[in-house]
């Protein structure tokens, strides 16, 4: 599945620091950078001086970089790495993988959360054939692999109840739709024409209304990066 990445900001990936211990490193990114990290893992590497550690943030998610051995140096890993070294591109590996299915869940925790915190507000409930299963989906008008998702909805709901929650994650165009889509829902009663106005939010000629109230489309964005959703569309199927 292919998903649009937000600018959500997050931990810088790039510091020179000097540190003697991982409580020296901690407490020299909470004094530079105003952070709270704790070091939760390392992997020695076969390139001289480098290890690869995991640093944990405040929200629970964890980010591999690579440190130096004598602790002097901190460096975010770039996309861009080529190495024939097998033993450093396994590590390496390792500590992606690592990272991603703890984040992965973390992320899926506190994003339920929210979903239980606007449960009665904004959260869209649809009923489909198998009640015993739910496909959670945070989705962007605006995002065209939401509008993926969206298009396959009819044979999600063959499967599965569905929860849909529709954010303005791609910028202000996006927020005012979103607040628009939940102002014209209030008014519709059944799942048919919930569906279609759902729909109609993906159409590229929906016309937003300008004076939606925005404030709480961008509160629930903040939450929704805070809790490490980076991209959309964000599903989640239990």
């Amino acid at each position: 599945m292919k998903r649009f990445f937000l600018l959500l900001g997050g931990f810088p990936l790039s510091v020179s620091i000097l540190f003697g211990s991982n409580v020296a490193l901690e407490k020299m990114i909470k004094n530079n950078e105003g952070i709270d990290v704790k070091v939760v893992d390392s992997k020695p590497t076969d390139i001289k001086g480098i290890q690869i550690i995991s640093l944990e943030q405040p929200n629970g998610l964890r980010v591999p970089v690579f440190a130096s051995d004598d602790g002097k140096t901190v460096i975010g890993i770039s996309d861009l790495l080529i190495s024939d070294d097998d033993k450093f591109k396994n590590a390496l590996k390792k500590a992606y993988e690592d990272s991603t299915k703890h984040n992965k869940t973390i992320t899926d925790k506190q994003v339920l959360n929210i979903f239980k915190k606007y449960d009665k507000t904004y959260v869209l409930k649809l009923n489909g054939k198998n009640g015993s299963k739910i496909t959670y989906m945070v989705v962007d008008p605006n995002c065209p692999y939401c509008d993926q998702e969206i298009q396959k909805l009819d044979a999600t709901l063959q499967n599965s109840n569905v929860q849909i929650l529709v954010v303005g994650a791609l910028g202000m165009d996006s927020i005012k739709k979103t607040a628009s889509f939940y102002e014209a829902l209030k008014s519709k009663k059944s799942q048919k024409d919930k569906v279609a106005l759902l729909h109609s939010v993906f159409e590229k000629s929906y016309q937003a209304n300008k004076n939606a109230d925005t404030a709480e489309i961008i509160k629930i964005g903040r939450e929704l990066s805070q809790a490490g959703v980076k991209g959309v569309p964000y599903i989640i199927r239990k």
